[in-house]
């Protein structure tokens, strides 16, 4: 429970009241600590989490996972928003959206899956929390930002601004092997997009031991293992071994 003690520790020093319970994106310890009041979809989704499990592990008890979990819902419920998306950067201390104001589609898919846990999780702890965290769930249309004819999701979406209107990333995510496929499937499942969008993603593979694995576009960690904290990992399938030959192939390294 170390491990698990010090990561929930980051949350609880510094989404602090003056953040509005929002997770700053990093710190720089150094002669002075150096914390970085800006934060993302996927920061914002984990430090939900982070609290969910922190009260499951004993770090909190029940009346503060409610506190915690209340603020930051709170906040969330008051940021600039476009199609339920929570946009890609805002200041943590003014809540103002950092320029350019951009939909990441990795973000929201971030986002998106933990407010589904979470609304699972505190069903039975708080169900008027779980109700909330729902309806910013269902909130988000990933319509926006899908591309019909290669059926394959942007990056993002850019709001319109100085510089033209809305538009779609001109790159796309089209690869199984990606952090993003967790955004596919959860789009797929609230019907926004067509269940066919799946088998759209490119399945390109390569050989690690002699095993088949998927490639992804960096060969990170955080592309391969990233959904699996809210996605179901089956046995003896090509992602499921993919995500282990690629950890025992970073440990090789």
């Amino acid at each position: 429970q170390a491990i698990a003690r010090k990561s929930w520790g980051y949350f609880d020093t510094f989404a602090t009241a003056d953040d509005h319970g929002l997770p700053p994106d990093n710190v720089q310890v150094g002669s002075e600590l150096r914390v970085a009041h800006r934060t993302s979809p996927t920061n914002i989704g984990l430090s939900l989490l982070a609290t969910l499990a922190a009260r499951d592990l004993g770090f909190i008890d029940t009346a503060e996972l409610v506190h915690k979990i209340d603020v930051t819902l709170t906040t969330i419920e008051g940021l600039e928003r476009f199609e339920g998306h929570l946009l890609n950067w805002y200041d943590t201390r003014t809540l103002e959206p950092l320029p350019p104001k951009y939909v990441s589609t990795v973000d929201s898919g971030n986002l998106a899956g933990a407010l589904l846990t979470l609304s699972v999780g505190l069903r039975h702890i708080a169900p008027d929390l779980a109700a909330r965290a729902q309806a910013l769930f269902a909130s988000i249309d990933f319509t926006c930002l899908y591309e019909p004819k290669r059926q394959l999701f942007a990056i993002g979406y850019r709001l319109a601004d100085t510089e033209g209107a809305g538009r779609l990333d001109p790159a796309y995510y089209d690869l199984l092997a990606s952090e993003a496929r967790l955004a596919s499937f959860i789009a797929i499942a609230k019907g926004d997009v067509p269940e066919m969008h799946w088998f759209h993603l490119g399945r390109s593979v390569t050989s690690v031991r002699g095993a088949p694995v998927l490639l992804s576009w960096s060969a990170t960690l955080f592309e391969y293992l990233m959904p699996l904290l809210v996605m179901r990992s089956y046995p003896d399938t090509l992602l499921d071994q993919s995500c282990r030959m690629a950890v025992r192939r970073q440990i090789d390294y």
